[in-house]
């Protein structure tokens, strides 16, 4: 019997600024120009399903989503991770690389690690999530400090790192 080897992608959506100067300075997080429009993991499954579609055909489309499954996905950080088969994951990674809009919002996708076991994409999907929570800590307490936003306290950061941290270990294996 022969066993179905997969990868895991682990993914950043970054949202590009809006033209107008007056909504920039209202971001919400760093490399973020405003809060990004509802997102959920059927909305990425069908993001990469277009991408595949549009880039490979239906013939690509056909052998790649066959195996292709999002685990995950954060819509306040915009991170994720997406099972796929191995044979295709470079046709997945090119196709999500060449995704312009999600939703009809310009955007970038930008893959952060690819690894043969979810343990290990966890590990650098924590890593990336706790990167972005404390730069976004960080802008909020500028923000305060400047009058423009309220006070954000250390338990509001400890508490996200701890509730991301925990969504993300409690993919299954």
């Amino acid at each position: 019997m022969v066993r179905f080897k997969n990868r895991y992608v682990c993914f950043e959506l970054l949202f590009e600024p809006p033209a107008d100067p007056a909504c920039a300075a209202r971001t919400s997080r760093p490399g973020q120009s405003q809060a990004p429009p509802v997102l959920s993991a059927k909305s990425i499954s069908q993001l990469v399903r277009d991408c595949v579609k549009l880039s490979f055909g239906d013939s690509g489309a056909g052998h790649v989503l066959m195996g292709t499954q999002v685990k995950y996905f954060n819509a306040r950080t915009c991170m994720g991770i997406i099972k796929v088969p191995r044979d295709h994951c470079r046709m997945v990674l090119a196709a999500m690389v060449l995704a312009t809009h999600v939703n009809k919002r310009p955007c970038t996708v930008c893959v952060r690690h690819v690894s043969g076991t979810i343990k290990k994409c966890q590990k650098a999907a924590i890593r990336v999530d706790r990167e972005l929570i404390i730069a976004w800590h960080q802008q909020q307490r500028v923000r305060a400090a400047s009058g423009e936003a309220p006070p954000v306290s250390n338990s509001a950061l400890s508490q996200l790192l701890q509730e991301s941290a925990s969504q993300i270990s409690a993919l299954e294996l």
